[in-house]
């Protein structure tokens, strides 16, 4: 899969502009396709974008569509968890050029996660999975079984990621495909949920309960990120303090969820932090000795 030849100038007036850090031509089919026929660049630019841009242009009769993404966008998502399917399209789309060879950096950048990284983004998914579990209680407490069902699945998916990021792994398109590989277990879970002919509140009912063991016998392991920036200090953490940590804000962690979870499992303690108004007590948070 290569440029058409047709599309040469179109191609050279890209490599000209300044803000162009890289093109990318996209696969003939996939999720990310807006229209069935034409030819697809991913162009990466090197200025600030608040989302995707898409464009449609005729170029000597043929239908080009670019669609656009921020490298900065990139940057940040290498950092806190880039979107699968982004991901995706920066690993398997070919390169037509690239400036200082961004891209294959990236490349290289996505198939390592660093330590760090690995377990931001395991304590993130692990919260996920607890904020997910909560809303499918409450929906069958209800009687709501769709609205249950569907937390269930986002509840699996970020279980999915999680067992991707143990692993050492970044979570694609395909990322059952995955977790077929690494656990093969889960993906039975997940079949289960999704092609049993059980009726729905029963498969709903193995999940939560297979959800519920999985989430008490890894709180420890999977909360080791959000321990390390507690231990940063040996007095009490108000939770507002952790909710605008440098190293937690825009990450996307259930703070709140987590640390009930953590007091539960006596890893973290409730105390009380004194306050000028006598009428009330705020709740302060400290790591178990």
């Amino acid at each position: 899969m290569r440029p058409d030849e047709s599309e040469k100038t179109y191609l050279e007036m890209l490599h000209s502009r300044t803000d162009v850090q890289a093109v990318l031509m996209m696969p003939d089919s996939g999720p990310h396709m807006t229209y069935r026929e034409g030819t697809f660049y991913l162009l990466v630019l090197n200025q600030p974008l608040d989302d995707f841009v898409i464009r449609c242009l005729h170029v000597q009769d043929k239908l080009v569509v670019e669609q656009h993404i921020s490298s900065w966008h990139v940057e940040r998502g290498i950092v806190e968890g880039l979107d699968e399917q982004v991901a995706a399209l920066l690993q398997q789309a070919v390169i037509v050029w690239e400036k200082d060879e961004y891209i294959s950096r990236v490349r290289e950048r996505l198939c390592s996660v660093s330590k760090d990284r690995q377990k931001k983004h395991i304590c993130r998914e692990y919260s996920r999975v607890l904020r997910f579990f909560y809303e499918t209680k409450e929906y069958v407490q209800q009687g709501m079984l769709l609205d249950a069902y569907d937390s269930l699945v986002k509840s699996m998916q970020a279980w999915a990621r999680h067992i991707v990021y143990e692993a050492g792994q970044q979570p694609t398109a395909a990322l059952w495909s995955q977790v077929k590989q690494l656990e093969p277990s889960v993906y039975k879970l997940y079949e289960e949920l999704s092609h049993s002919t059980e009726a729905l509140h029963k498969r709903i009912d193995l999940l939560v309960l297979a959800i519920e063991f999985w989430l008490s016998s890894n709180v420890k392991e999977s909360a080791c990120f959000l321990v390390k920036v507690m231990a940063t200090k040996t007095s009490p953490w108000r939770l507002s303090e952790l909710l605008q940590h440098q190293d937690i804000r825009g990450v996307g962690l259930e703070i709140p969820l987590l640390l009930e979870k953590m007091v539960q499992r006596s890893l973290v303690q409730e105390v009380v932090i004194s306050c000028d108004d006598a009428a009330y007590k705020e709740i302060g948070f400290i790591l178990s000795e």
